[in-house]
């Protein structure tokens, strides 16, 4: 049996297992709880529109002055597992014995992840924001409007992470890699 090929199955297989627990923690999860993605969220938002907020435990970041909400369906928690997901799997092709990176490097992706989460997020909220100024009542009159926008915003990126992040790895880590 190759224990390379062994070694990669049960690296992806707890990554999958780990998924599946932080999937089924996020279905109890509140607003509170999540406030490691809603706070930083909320800050680039806030700062984008020039919006105060408070924070109320049962909503989330309200802004009195724009009439709107960011909670736990804000939170972009699903986003960044499928981001972490699909930076792990393009890594995991980097990474390993007799690869040009150690294992350990697999680990940063995750905050990769996060960081790229949070940007995105605030884009799609004001995004949001800019359709509901664009069309007022949009969102009201048809809620699958709201739904789709944050379907395109988050699939458009996950197509420029997808390139962007194999180009980068592609490039950089091929072009660096020590001689056989």
């Amino acid at each position: 049996m190759n224990t390379s090929r062994t070694k990669a199955s049960v690296l992806y297989g707890s990554i999958g297992a780990g998924f599946l627990l932080l999937k089924f923690a996020y279905a109890d999860a509140t607003s509170t709880d999540l406030l490691w993605l809603l706070g930083p969220t909320n800050a680039l938002v806030g700062g984008a529109l020039g919006s105060g907020s408070f924070f109320d435990p049962a909503q989330g970041f309200v802004h009195p002055d724009l009439q709107f909400t960011i909670d736990k369906s804000c939170s972009g928690f699903n986003f960044w597992l499928v981001c972490t997901g699909l930076l792990l799997a393009i890594g995991g092709r980097y990474a390993g014995p007799g690869k040009r990176l150690g294992a350990g490097w697999l680990l940063s992706l995750p905050v990769l992840g996060y960081l790229i989460t949070i940007l995105v997020n605030a884009s799609r909220i004001l995004s949001a924001v800019a359709l509901q100024r664009l069309i007022p009542g949009l969102g009201q009159r048809y809620a699958w409007a709201h739904q789709a926008e944050g379907v395109l915003v988050y699939l458009f990126f996950l197509i420029l992470i997808y390139g962007g992040f194999r180009l980068l790895c592609s490039r950089y880590l091929v072009s660096y890699a020590k001689p056989a």
